[in-house]
């Protein structure tokens, strides 16, 4: 009833803005107030002078010349418009407009409004809950998260598993300056954890662009006096080696950290295939210095006799032999989901084979399956970035 009520007013007050300009009675011009009026008044001023003798005849002739010439210049000035509609037609077209607009206005409101809906406000805020659901969730609102970590960690300052999700959710928002402190204020409330110092350590590399620092070295070194065995801590100090120009010896640390690694660790794959591969592009032999792979290293490529019998295939043949790969892949990693590498060679052959869809769907599950590792989950999302699969 309200809304009816000031939307009733609104349309009364457009039609009172509309209708008063028609409806204005106009004003009679006095004749007197005009220009010419005003000189035709001094005209006959001048005359009484003169005949008064106050004025000279010659004066008297001059001043009446430039009355009567200034008389002319007036009357030749436009005339003033004329109303093209007489009072009873424009009072007519005022009601006529009146009641249009009126009409208008309801119809169109009862046609496309909505009174019953949300405000913007409203819509952007959500359904109840869902700032909780999404803070406590792995893939949910990054920023959510942050707000909410930040005020628990505000009321309670010493815990230090807020700090270490907190640390989580910046290097996720790729804010890693923020990142390092988090997990630095972690470590201090929770000094024998090896793992806030190395993701310190690992959020300083990020943040000089991969460039390991003395921080970083420092953090790095922390985690080591804790855990000896700690493998972010001893893969990154292998880095520094490596930027410091010692490649041998960062390719030695590198090889000491696969072949110590436990059984079915999950980052053992990515790690092996990194230094393979540099091993190739540095034309160095590794033959007999890594242990052989295992079944928990993850899923591997293809051998050098699977690819000669592939190339002895029909292209139908092939794609069948790829897809059953690429299917055993997924298979393995269902069972398996700690596995970085698995997923994203899982995303690289789905995009290969046109099916971004199903790339997403890895991505994901990726995700999800290091939803505690925010180090698997960024390197995960940066290889979907450069596949370009949807969603990264």
């Amino acid at each position: 009833m309200i809304l009816w009520m000031v939307l009733t007013l609104l349309v009364a007050l457009a039609v009172v803005g509309l209708v008063i300009p028609l409806t204005r009675p106009r004003k009679s011009v006095d004749a007197a107030a005009t220009p010419t009026g005003i000189l035709a008044d001094q005209l006959t001023e001048l005359d009484a002078q003169a005949a008064a003798g106050t004025v000279t005849a010659d004066e008297a002739a001059r001043l009446r010349l430039e009355i009567e010439r200034r008389m002319l210049a007036e009357a030749k000035g436009p005339e003033a418009p004329a109303r093209p509609l007489s009072e009873k037609a424009l009072l007519g077209l005022a009601l006529g407009l009146a009641v249009v607009v009126a009409l208008g206005a309801t119809g169109l409101y009862a046609v496309m409004g909505k009174p019953d809906i949300l405000s913007a406000n409203a819509q952007a805020a959500g359904p109840p809950g869902s700032a909780s659901l999404a803070a406590n969730h792995p893939g949910g609102d990054v920023p959510a998260m942050i707000a909410q970590l930040k005020a628990q960690v505000e009321r309670n300052p010493s815990d230090p598993e807020g700090w270490r999700m907190l640390g989580w959710s910046y290097f996720q928002s790729g804010q890693f300056d923020e990142s390092a402190a988090a997990y630095d204020k972690a470590a201090t409330n929770d000094p024998t954890n090896p793992e806030h110092r190395s993701a310190q350590g690992e959020s300083l590399v990020q943040a000089a662009g991969g460039q390991m620092t003395p921080a970083s070295s420092a953090a790095f070194r922390q985690a080591l006096k804790l855990d000896p065995n700690d493998p972010r801590a001893r893969y990154f100090l292998a880095v520094e080696k490596d930027q410091a120009g010692d490649q041998d010896g960062a390719m030695a640390d590198w090889i000491a950290l696969i072949n110590s690694a436990p059984e079915g660790a999950p980052w053992v794959g990515e790690v092996r295939n990194f230094v393979e591969d540099l091993a190739r592009e540095r034309g160095l032999d590794l033959t007999g210095k890594l242990k052989p792979v295992s079944g928990g290293g993850g899923p591997r490529g293809p051998s050098a006799d699977d690819v000669a019998v592939a190339q002895k295939m029909t292209p139908d043949d092939q794609q069948q032999m790829i897809r059953g790969m690429v299917e055993g892949l997924e298979g393995r990693l269902q069972e398996q989901p700690r596995d970085a590498e698995g997923w994203i060679r899982l995303m690289r052959a789905r995009m290969v084979l046109g099916e971004p869809a199903a790339a997403s769907r890895a991505l994901k599950q990726g995700r999800a399956a290091f939803a505690d590792s925010p180090s698997d989950q960024a390197r995960i999302s940066e290889a979907a970035k450069g596949l370009k699969v949807p969603g990264a």
